[in-house]
């Protein structure tokens, strides 16, 4: 079938009730301040109709909140059948498991990267490890919505471009530096106040505050010379699998846990 023909027979059918529910009370969230996605504004249909059209073509997923600014920040550069096929290759290719239900692939993701903190910041990982901080508390919103609701529209396309080119590895690469230029090699102020930290979601939100307040330009920079490799990190992501594997049915876990060639475009 054409591409168009698919995504219209998707938006005649009826996904279940609660979906649609959540999904439109999630609409006016998606950047109201942006002119598209105003009350009433013609993005907010169309953002609808994409975030319908998934929960249709994949029933088992169906949706959650952390789409909605992923598929929002399409349709600020494609038309709504455009920015749906994109959406499902960001969803089954991209980063596949993350939406669906238990998200052990996005608790995956977070416990590697807690792993691979401890190879790139030793003093940084002492510190998490102290006030317990789990990963998944500082990761989740930057993994799940690709990073959507921490940088802005130009900064952010920057950061998709890599991410498209490159697949999940980015997503680390960029959290990664966050963490550290938070815990260690970041200024002195931020650095002592992290480190001063007794509670583990005071920790948490300086590393997310720092996430936005980090110069955009020497942030990339960081990101390029870190020491990451694909290796790295697909053994940091098969431990984090085995730890959390225990006991625990995974079958609809990544068969490539890395999935940093498989993200590649060919």
């Amino acid at each position: 079938c054409p591409t168009g023909s698919v995504f219209n027979f998707y938006l005649t059918q009826t996904p279940a009730l609660n979906v649609l529910e959540d999904i439109r009370k999630d609409l006016a969230r998606s950047f109201p301040d942006h002119e598209m996605f105003r009350d009433d504004g013609c993005g907010q249909q169309s953002l609808f109709d994409v975030l319908k059209a998934y929960a249709v073509h994949d029933p088992a997923v169906g949706y959650c909140q952390a789409q909605a600014p992923i598929a929002a920040i399409l349709l600020m550069h494609l038309p709504p059948e455009q920015a749906f096929w994109v959406f499902v290759q960001i969803n089954e290719e991209y980063v596949k498991g993350y939406f669906s239900d238990g998200l052990m692939a996005v608790k995956e993701d977070a416990l590697a990267t807690e792993l691979l903190i401890q190879k790139i910041s030793s003093k940084g990982y002492r510190l998490l490890h102290k006030l317990d901080v789990d990963p998944i508390l500082y990761t989740l919103d930057w993994y799940m919505t690709l990073f959507s609701r921490t940088y802005r529209a130009p900064q952010l396309f920057r950061i998709w471009d890599m991410f498209f080119c490159e697949g999940v590895k980015v997503l680390f690469r960029l959290a990664l530096v966050i963490v550290r230029e938070t815990l260690e090699t970041g200024s002195p102020d931020t650095v002592t106040k992290a480190h001063k930290c007794d509670n583990p979601m005071d920790l948490v939100a300086l590393i997310k505050q720092t996430a936005k307040n980090l110069p955009f330009d020497t942030l990339l920079i960081k990101m390029d010379k870190l020491p990451l490799s694909d290796i790295d990190l697909a053994q940091a992501c098969g431990k984090a699998r085995e730890q959390l594997s225990s006991g625990l049915n995974t079958s609809n876990s990544r068969k490539n846990p890395s999935r940093s060639q498989a993200n590649k475009h060919k």
